[in-house]
C-alpha cells in the first residue's frame, strides 16, 4: 500500500472543522477534501479575500460552510454541536478542546512546516493523520 493510500485510508470520510488562525485554511481544506476524502464541516479563516482565493473556493465541495473572522463563541458552539473527527485550531483552543475529547491539529504547524508543492503532499497528509492515530492509540490503552 502506498503512503498516499495509507494516509487517505485514515482520513477519508472523517469530518474536519477549521477555526480561523493561519490564512491557510481554504487551500488546506481543499487539499483535505479533494485529495484525502475528508468532509469539511466549516472552514473559518481570519480574512477571506474572495478574488484572490477564487480558484481555491471553486474547488471546495458544494455547500462548504465558510466563516470569516472570529466569532469564537458561535464557532465553538457549531464545532461542539457537529462533533468533528478533527479540529484545526490555534494553540489556545487545542488543549481545552482535547480536554473535551476532541482531536485537534495545531494550525501553527501549517505555517512552519514545508508543505508547498507536490513533493510535500505526503508530509501535509501526515500532519493530519498523526492526531487521529494518536487518539486511536490512546483509546486502545
Amino acid at each position: 500500500m502506498s503512503m498516499r493510500c495509507s494516509r487517505r485510508s485514515h482520513l477519508a470520510g472523517r469530518r474536519v472543522f477549521f477555526f480561523p488562525d493561519s490564512q491557510l485554511e481554504v487551500p488546506i481544506a481543499r487539499f483535505l477534501a479533494r485529495e484525502l476524502g475528508m468532509s469539511l464541516i466549516e472552514v473559518a479563516t481570519p480574512y477571506l479575500h474572495r478574488s484572490h482565493l477564487a480558484e481555491e473556493l471553486a474547488w471546495l465541495p458544494e455547500g462548504t460552510r465558510l466563516a470569516e473572522g472570529q466569532d469564537l463563541e458561535r464557532q465553538l458552539e457549531r464545532c461542539r454541536s457537529e462533533s468533528p473527527d478533527l479540529v484545526v485550531c490555534g494553540l489556545g483552543l487545542a488543549n481545552p478542546l482535547e480536554a473535551e475529547g476532541m482531536t485537534t491539529k495545531w494550525s501553527i504547524e501549517l505555517v512552519f512546516t514545508p508543505i508547498q508543492g507536490y513533493e510535500q503532499a505526503a508530509d501535509l497528509a501526515a500532519l493530519f493523520t498523526r492526531p487521529i492515530l494518536r487518539r486511536h492509540a490512546l483509546a486502545e490503552h
